[in-house]
């Protein structure tokens, strides 16, 4: 079984959590529900290829609740080309379908976790920047 060179793992309460793991040609994207009466995602897994990958946009506002825009990693692919911002502001679009558009939020509990997330978001860009020899 072959192991994951990075991981970004994402807790949004205690039953919604998040995962984003780095292989050497693709990212496999991750999202679980263990119940509750409100479910933030869905359990979803999705694959997306390097080759598949237009851009990667990291994004990062604040811890705060009233956020412009989720703190997140995107992986923009040709099918979808629609920025974070645009999927915030429109409100059909729900964090359950982060993943469908290739968003892996940060979920960062403060401050520090914050800034190791966007640290580790820069480490997965720059890796896929390297496997792929584009600028991303």
């Amino acid at each position: 079984m072959e192991e994951a060179v990075l991981t970004l793992h994402a807790q949004y309460n205690k039953r919604n959590m998040s995962e984003c793991r780095v292989y050497s040609d693709r990212v496999e994207m991750e999202t679980k529900c263990t119940g509750g009466l409100l479910p933030v995602y869905k359990n979803a897994m999705r694959v997306i290829y390097f080759s598949e990958i237009v851009r990667v946009v990291i994004s990062s506002s604040t811890t705060g609740f009233f956020a412009h825009h989720p703190n997140a990693i995107h992986f923009i692919t040709g099918e979808g080309q629609r920025t974070l911002d645009t999927l915030f502001r429109d409100p059909k679009f729900l964090s359950r379908d982060y993943i469908d558009e290739g968003v892996q939020q940060f979920c960062a509990a403060n401050a520090q976790d914050l800034t190791e997330k966007i640290a580790l978001a820069s480490r997965i860009k720059a890796y896929i920047e390297e496997k792929t020899g584009r600028k991303l």
